[in-house]
């Protein structure tokens, strides 16, 4: 009997117990909690279901069945989900611990001395579970400097990026960067940019190379263009120093290329423009401002970062009929055209290292020059007046056979001064008067000092200069004197 009504009793006492925290006010109930539990609303920032009291989040003022915290209303996220709006946490991309619905991973749910109830302040929050290596390289972004996580991150979920972004890339990086001076519509983009893959170049935290880039040029540039291309040969300087942006630029331009600026303009930031213009007379590829169309800007098998030797290159564009003959020039059959020609501008027309004759001369020997007399031509400067300077199909680089060569300026030139008639084996003339007359040249007779050769104008004149008048070969000072060198 007496374990009934102790029974009873201690039944009627729990039951007073209870109605009487279910009737208690909130603010007498937060009262009676804050007896133990003070410390949890001394934050700077209040939990907003704090003011509402402690029955908000709880059902009962006694621990649960492992004594570790009071009874919630419901489990993690859910109970957060009665205020707190779902759709933010359920993005595409999720955060760990709004995947795992562990909400006090991050934030106090009480009161807390940081923004947004968080258990301790950024950076240092992330870095609990992100490598905190990620801020300490020399150069550092600055939302990541300035512990502003949240300025390109969400801490929930995003629909943007599997990093959570709060926006797509670009327009992430817009937010700060100048779209004009990174990707104006108007200008000539790198791929990346188009593609609006900042991070293929740049590091959005920290690098210790300048600009946030993930790694020093030119090392970052061969992660898409092939190196091999810009190694093989000689090697342009800047390409050598690894300074692609001497010439390019690494987001958009202009001009093709992603070139600083155009050629030459560009080109003249390193050579000597003086070097290419000033002078009478340029090279079209020069004038035109078309530096590659005889060189290339990153790297050759031939000197001077020429596109191909000499005069390979050259006949790129010169290749005419007039370069395809038998005989070859000296310094065109060995491809040395700058032996003659400048290969940019000159004070001479086509564009040739000096004046005819003395840059004939330079390689010429001026033995066969000098005579007292000296033919027209060459008194004038004018040697291809006769001669082809690249090639010919004469010998001696005559632009015509020899007689056919005179005839064109001396065609009426002693038509009474030789004899007509051929004259049979083994006959000689001796007679200083002379017979019928039939001029010049006597092309059917054969040349007593040149065997196997019929007679022609330079059997009995030098083409370039003599001591004698009339540019004879022998001495000729009375009528008879030259045939006499022959005819004995």
């Amino acid at each position: 009997m007496k374990i009934k009504l102790r029974r009873s009793f201690t039944a009627v006492i729990c039951t007073a117990a209870i109605l009487l925290f279910a009737g208690t006010a909130p603010a007498a109930q937060d009262q009676d909690c804050n007896k133990c539990h003070a410390a949890m609303s001394k934050g700077r920032v209040l939990h907003a279901a704090m003011k509402k009291g402690c029955g908000s989040c709880h059902v009962s003022p006694h621990a649960n069945k492992d004594k570790s915290e009071l009874s919630l209303k419901s489990e993690q996220p859910d109970l957060c989900y009665d205020c707190h709006s779902r759709s933010l946490f359920l993005r595409r991309y999720q955060h760990k611990p709004a995947v795992t619905g562990k909400c006090t991973a991050c934030h106090n749910p009480h009161s807390s001395n940081n923004g947004k109830l968080l258990n301790t302040a950024m950076p240092d929050l992330c870095y609990k579970c992100h490598d905190k290596k990620i801020a300490t390289k020399q150069n550092i972004h600055f939302p990541t400097a300035a512990a502003l996580c949240m300025f390109c991150h969400d801490a929930h979920s995003s629909d943007n990026h599997e990093k959570l972004l709060t926006f797509e890339m670009p327009e992430l990086c817009f937010k700060c960067h100048d779209r004009a001076s990174i990707a104006d519509k108007t200008a000539m983009l790198h791929q990346p940019v188009i593609s609006g893959k900042c991070t293929a170049c740049h590091n959005p935290h920290s690098e210790n190379a300048g600009n946030l880039l993930v790694s020093d040029t030119p090392n970052l540039c061969y992660t898409c263009h092939d190196k091999a291309a810009f190694l093989d040969g000689i090697t342009h300087a800047p390409v050598e120093q690894g300074s692609c942006m001497a010439c390019h630029t690494s987001h958009q331009s202009k001009t093709e290329k992603l070139l600083q600026a155009k050629q030459p303009d560009l080109c003249y930031k390193c050579h000597d423009k003086k070097s290419f213009t000033g002078e009478k007379h340029s090279h079209k590829p020069v004038s035109g401002g078309r530096c590659t169309t005889c060189h290339r800007p990153h790297t050759s098998k031939v000197k001077y970062l020429l596109n191909k030797s000499t005069p390979g290159l050259c006949f790129d564009c010169h290749m005419t009929e007039e370069l395809a003959g038998r005989e070859k020039h000296g310094p065109f059959k060995i491809g040395m055209c700058n032996g003659c020609h400048k290969p940019h501008q000159s004070q001479n027309p086509k564009l040739m290292t000096g004046k005819s004759p003395d840059l004939c001369f330079t390689c010429h020997s001026t033995e066969d020059f000098t005579g007292k007399f000296v033919h027209k031509p060459l008194s004038d400067g004018r040697c291809n007046d006769c001669h082809g300077v690249h090639t010919s199909p004469n010998k001696g680089l005559l632009k015509l056979g020899a007689n056919e060569l005179c005839k064109k300026c001396h065609a009426n030139i002693s038509r009474d001064k030789h004899p007509s008639t051929p004259l049979p084996p083994g006959a000689s003339v001796r007679s200083s008067k002379g017979g019928p007359k039939s001029g010049h040249p006597m092309d059917q007779v054969d040349d007593p000092k040149r065997l196997g050769k019929t007679m022609a104008c330079i059997s009995c004149h030098n083409p370039h200069s003599s001591n004698w008048k009339g540019l004879f070969r022998y001495k000729a000072e009375k009528p008879g004197d030259l045939c006499l060198h022959c005819h004995r």
